[in-house]
């Protein structure tokens, strides 16, 4: 029988019982339930934060489940998905082009779902995997909303991008309310992308993409579509 790896347990027991708990669980309540040093249960906390899996509640003290985890655990079932899904459902009918649902995970993104366009040739998203927030669409719109809770210039670390082209482009998108790619991640590819508004924070981005003779001349009216969608559903973000 294979032996249990102590520091794996601890890391799976915090986010189990902070899962089972509705309110989160205190860092006091981790420490307890998990009968583990304090020093050590506030490192793996703290480490799981700032990989975006945990994430401490407004009224402080209590730890919930961060976005991060969607990466991993993203299904038609998952909270965030199944609220914006019928809203890429109807973007993906209109546009006719591949819809996909960013989160923030930590510094990065990843796409934990998308609604694939029926054409022969388009855009496909790999999912569930950490990727760069530039040059993005969905990550100039978490870059733009500040949805990462940090600085800019840390969120894009080691990146080689000048910090004035960041500035005007996040400048452009908060002021139009969208984020475009074009060409500038894959070449013949386009995208926009809008932010997903839960209680007045951006906690996902919604994009559009597809190959760029097809949709470069049409990635405003996508995104108008998106935030009307949105606003409808009660998930826009306020201008």
């Amino acid at each position: 029988m294979v032996g249990r790896h102590r520091t794996v347990s601890r890391v799976v027991g915090i986010l189990e019982q902070v899962v089972r708990s509705e309110r989160g669980a205190t860092l006091q309540e981790l420490v307890e339930g998990l009968r583990s040093p304090r020093s050590s249960i506030y490192d793996f906390v703290r480490g799981l934060v700032e990989e975006g899996y945990l994430v401490e509640a407004p009224e402080g003290g209590r730890y919930v489940l961060g976005l991060g985890a969607h990466a991993l655990l993203a299904s038609r079932s998952t909270s965030v998905v199944e609220l914006v899904e019928p809203v890429m459902r109807e973007l993906a009918r209109r546009t006719q082009e591949t819809v996909t649902l960013a989160v923030p995970v930590g510094a990065e993104l990843s796409y934990v779902h998308t609604v694939p366009s029926e054409h022969p040739i388009a855009y496909s998203p790999v999912l569930r995997t950490r990727r760069s927030l530039w040059p993005s669409s969905s990550g100039k719109i978490f870059l733009a909303y500040d949805a990462l809770g940090t600085r800019v210039t840390e969120a894009l670390g080691p990146l080689d991008v000048r910090g004035e082209l960041v500035e005007a482009e996040i400048a452009l998108t908060t002021r139009r309310g969208y984020a475009t790619n074009v060409g500038e991640s894959v070449t013949d590819v386009a995208a926009v992308a809008v932010g997903v508004g839960v209680a007045g924070h951006v906690v996902a981005a919604l994009s559009v993409g597809g190959p760029r003779a097809r949709i470069e001349e049409r990635l405003e009216q996508a995104a108008g579509s998106a935030n009307r969608l949105l606003a409808d559903h009660g998930l826009g973000v306020p201008r």
